[in-house]
């Protein structure tokens, strides 16, 4: 029977895996795992089933050798592992001959000063050799590849993204897409990871950065010289950053500025049709109420994106949304959950657990963050709420402004900025000796009336019925 062109094949996000069961009989030589998981650094199809194919063989020696009880030894990827070993001792060789030579046959650098230096490459394909006669002719052209370095750009992506897994998942998904564009880019051009230098570097920013918009163009330029930073101290590259100093500072005429160009609150206007439209019949139905809840909550919280979206059952307790984690130390605060909110918070937590996520149906999400405000985004633009400037990515009105009209309705409530501050999680409010070292912040009862002071805008309906003047006073 033919084999499956696709076997052990696993498509996580844009990352070919090799998955494989391995036998019960022999589970206990890989710590009780019930499959071996090993990512194929690439989302090309193609090149997965050539890696695949040498992985299958390398497994396939495991398996046995766990059969034969002969204990593993690595990371279970030898032709990987040795790869990588050979290839770091290549650079080695290669940047001073005398100091390897006198390493690997144990004698002093004076010693060889006068002999023949070796090279690492004879003993790589010695070893090259040996490889074959275990994995085969796809195994040991695997060897070759990787200690010469003639892999793929993003052969390494996946482990230079897991050191760096402390980042926020929008960064590394941001890397992660602007170095594969690279890697595909590259290959259409036949270029090898070691084939990278300067010239090609440059070509590259050339013909697809530079015409991007600036903002984007420096962070498409960060993700691959912080690539490259960490190819280089790992032995996978050698030589300077080719992504250094290739887009020099843009300086023209200075732009001219006014307050039309700064991101601003909702209007009155704006809210009223954010909260009370009928929702756009071209959006996906299953996410009205979250987007609804969602932004009636940030319109009488003041909390940011991030806060609302990954609330915890348990930080939604005895009145108080109990914000512990956010981007300034300030943010950690108590906030009183406004008294038009109880009703989405009630029905959000019944049944749950301490530990669930109040918008449940965003915690599977690998970047919730990021999810919600393109539904949002996609949301406010269908209701033709929008403040675009040209040359401008991001709208002036945004999820952020409800933050800024919680903010902008509590002053013009007469509440005082430091009890602003403390509700919303700046610093700024609060940096005098008095407040910022001395106070121990106002107190919940002071957050409540602050909370309470912003008042809930009202239907358009409602409004036209009692005769109110859109845009005045809710």
């Amino acid at each position: 029977m033919a084999r499956k062109p696709r076997r052990y094949l696993v498509l996580k996000g844009n990352i070919y895996w090799f998955k494989r069961d391995i036998p019960t009989a022999i589970r206990q030589h890989f710590g009780g795992k019930t499959a071996y998981l090993e990512s194929l650094d690439t989302g090309d199809v193609l090149t997965a089933r050539d890696r695949r194919d040498a992985v299958e063989r390398a497994v396939d020696g495991m398996f046995a050798n766990a059969k034969a009880g002969t204990p593993l030894v690595g990371s279970q990827d030898a032709i990987r592992d040795l790869g990588e070993i050979w290839a770091a001792e290549l650079t080695e060789s290669r940047a001073d001959p005398y100091a390897w030579t006198a390493k690997t046959s144990g004698r002093s650098v004076a010693e060889v000063a006068d002999e023949e230096v070796d090279s690492a490459e004879g003993f790589i394909h010695d070893k090259a050799d040996d490889i074959e006669r275990s994995y085969g002719a796809a195994g040991k052209a695997r060897f070759l590849g990787i200690a010469f370095g003639r892999v793929a750009v993003d052969f390494h992506l996946a482990a230079h993204l897991a050191e760096a897994s402390a980042l926020a998942p929008k960064t590394l998904n941001g890397w992660r897409g602007q170095i594969n564009r690279f890697a595909a880019w590259a290959g259409v051009e036949g270029l090898d990871l070691g084939d990278v230098d300067r010239r090609a570097a440059g070509r590259y920013v050339t013909a697809k950065i530079v015409p991007m918009n600036s903002r984007t163009a420096a962070k498409h330029l960060s993700a691959l010289k912080t690539y490259w930073t960490y190819l280089i101290g790992r032995g996978h590259a050698v030589g300077e950053n080719p992504w250094e100093g290739q887009i020099k500072a843009r300086k023209g005429k200075r732009a001219e500025r006014s307050a039309v160009e700064k991101e601003r609150p909702f209007t009155d206007k704006e809210m009223q049709t954010l909260l009370f439209a009928d929702y756009p019949k071209k959006l996906n139905k299953a996410h009205r109420e979250q987007i609804h809840d969602a932004i009636r909550m940030a319109a009488l919280s003041g909390l940011r994106l991030a806060e609302v979206i990954t609330l915890q059952v348990a930080e939604c307790q005895n009145g108080m949304f109990d914000i512990q984690q956010g981007k300034t130390a300030t943010a950690a605060r108590r906030v009183p959950i406004h008294s038009e909110l109880e009703g989405i918070i009630g029905r959000r937590t019944v049944g749950k657990s301490l530990n669930d996520w109040l918008f449940h149906e965003l915690s599977k999400e690998r970047d919730p963050g990021d999810i919600f405000g393109k539904r949002f985004g996609r949301y406010r633009e269908r209701l033709g709420v929008a403040a675009d400037i040209e040359g401008k990515r991001r709208s002036l009105v945004n999820f952020h402004s409800f933050r800024r009209w919680f903010i902008t309705e509590a002053e013009r409530a007469g509440q005082p900025e430091t009890t602003i501050a403390a509700v919303v999680g700046h610093a700024a409010g609060r940096r005098s000796m008095t407040f910022g070292v001395y106070s121990g912040g106002p107190s919940d009862e002071q957050r409540r009336a602050c909370v309470e002071a912003v008042k809930a805008p009202v239907s358009l309906a409602s409004v036209r019925h009692s005769g109110m003047r859109v845009g005045g006073q809710f």
